[in-house]
């Protein structure tokens, strides 16, 4: 395949590069080529004359399968909207049940540009299953709790998932302890040990609010990031969901020791649990990359959405705190440095996975451009994130803003039986 003609390449390689009238070359599921005027030997070619060219977007914390719940709970702070509303309603939930919300959740993130997605839950192999279905690329964790006695047979459950899925092409994992108020410190242990063994990721909720990091302090004599660096768990490999509440000792702890944060604006901002720091924690050099949550709190998975929330939010004490090309940072490069995957997906270069979408600049909303400075001001300011095309190691999963192999209306109906339950 060709992608010919490409009138902006937003390659977000190291010099963060815009090409212009480009043709890009896609075998095997890889970015072969970049030139122009590529014979087109016996490739199918798609005309990208009116098309802005980018990596796929990664959603690096959220839960698909939540998508059965939006909206069942509103105006309440995470602890009260936890324990009240959404623990009692994942009591309910099936394996039918998450398979078909994680299913709409990955259909949702596709029209919307996001190609990868980074997923702590219950009913994993159903999510498996989804991202099989769907054609997306995904990282998936076990949510892993033991504050009802049953941490040993999630931490089984979350070991068979790694080893099934150790040889899947477009599905990674990790392990998820959920956080340190609901892990004990046997099982955060556990989980290290086993993230180690795999050589996988260890993906945590971290400092989302105050009150989490007030219960640590009593509880385990630090705060929660302080405490996983205690248990030797602060490393490159760290993917630490939130970080809203975040110490200086921890902030030196990152710097020191690697580890990556997740932002989640709309979800911190909609639960009342505070703002991250994220411009200072830029300018320390500490990875962050962007992430919806569960549409339970967010209320959607559109990351465009998310990325034009967290730099207007950014700069709500000076509009130079942050800017454009860094919250693009956030939703590509960064976030493939935080699952680990730098060197297959996040930017547009010869040897990466073909994870691309397209952007039509026929949408309005697209135009005027005032040069490459004006293209990303667009892409991250005013783009609300109708996407035209999606491919996903080259192939077409979304062509001209529709799913192939999706009934999207029978989706929709199963989706509505299911909420009568909740």
């Amino acid at each position: 395949m060709i992608l010919k003609n490409i009138r902006y390449l937003v390659t977000q390689n190291s010099n963060r590069e815009i090409y212009e009238k480009i043709d890009l070359l896609i075998e095997d599921g890889e970015i072969s080529g970049l030139g122009r005027n590529i014979p087109s030997g016996d490739h199918r070619l798609i005309d990208c004359s009116d098309k802005v060219v980018m990596p796929g977007l990664i959603n690096a914390h959220t839960h698909a399968s939540m998508t059965l719940l939006r909206g069942i709970s509103d105006n309440k702070e995470l602890q009260a909207w936890l324990e009240e509303d959404i623990f009692p309603a994942e009591d309910k939930l099936s394996d039918e049940d998450c398979f078909i919300g994680a299913v709409l959740g990955c259909v949702e993130m596709l029209k919307s540009g996001t190609t990868t997605f980074n997923d702590m839950y219950d009913h994993m192999d159903q999510v498996a299953e989804a991202v099989d279905r769907t054609g997306m690329r995904a990282m998936l964790g076990r949510g892993l709790l033991d504050i009802d006695g049953k941490g040993s047979e999630r931490m089984e459950e979350s070991v068979e998932l790694v080893r099934n899925l150790e040889t899947h092409d477009r599905i990674h994992t990790s392990f998820a302890p959920h956080a340190v108020y609901t892990a004990t410190e046997q099982l955060l242990l556990e989980a290290k040990d086993c993230a180690e063994i795999f050589d996988v990721p260890y993906h945590i909720h971290v400092s989302e609010t105050e009150q989490e990091k007030l219960d640590s302090m009593e509880e385990n004599d630090d705060s929660p990031l302080a405490y996983l660096d205690e248990l030797g768990l602060v490393n490159d490999n760290l993917i630490a969901a939130h970080g809203v509440w975040l110490t200086e000792q921890e902030k030196i702890i990152l710097e020191k020791k690697g580890g990556n944060i997740i932002h989640n604006p709309s979800a911190n901002l909609k639960l009342g649990s505070g703002i991250a720091e994220v411009p200072e924690l830029l300018d320390r050099e500490i990875n962050v990359a962007l992430g919806t949550d569960g549409v339970a709190s967010n209320n959607n998975l559109n990351l465009f959405e998310e990325a034009k929330i967290a730099s207007i939010l950014h700069k709500r004490k000076s509009p130079e705190d942050i800017d454009e090309q860094q919250v693009l940072d956030m939703i590509t490069i960064n976030g493939a440095k935080a699952l680990g995957l730098k060197d297959e997906i996040g930017s547009v270069e010869i040897g990466k996975k073909a994870d691309l979408i397209t952007i039509n600049l026929d949408n309005p909303e697209m135009r005027p451009i005032h040069g490459k400075r004006g293209l990303i001001s667009n892409l991250i300011y005013s783009f609300s994130g109708n996407v035209d095309d999606v491919l996903v190691e080259g192939k077409e999963v979304i062509r001209d803003g529709e799913f192939g192999n999706i009934d999207g209306e029978k989706l929709m109906q199963e989706a509505d039986s299911k909420s009568s339950k909740f």
